[in-house]
């Protein structure tokens, strides 16, 4: 069965993508574009849920350029939330809590 998600980004997450100061204006386009295409078909396929803490329930995914999208995935509404996007180097979201 092929599905087809419906690609939704946060405020938070556009916030937190246009923060990422290291990268020029086409860079981030690119990594918008591809997340949708991405997100779009199967989701959850190459990604890790998370299992515990503040963001219990959200899975985790590599999108271009070593980001990771954070992201919520409502399998009967068909839609993909992304609610936050981190630099694989800037790992705050995993050492909170220890």
């Amino acid at each position: 069965m092929d599905k087809s998600y419906q690609v939704t980004w946060s405020k938070t997450g556009i916030d937190e993508l246009a923060g990422i100061l290291a990268y020029p204006t086409n860079v981030k386009e690119r990594i918008l574009d591809d997340s949708f295409h991405r997100l779009s078909h199967s989701p959850t396929l190459t990604a890790k849920q998370i299992r515990n803490g503040p963001l219990e329930g959200y899975w985790v995914r590599h999108g271009l350029y070593q980001v990771m999208l954070i992201f919520r995935v409502d399998e009967q509404c068909l839609s993909v939330h992304i609610d936050g996007i981190k630099h694989k180097a800037q790992d705050v979201y995993w050492k909170r809590g220890q």
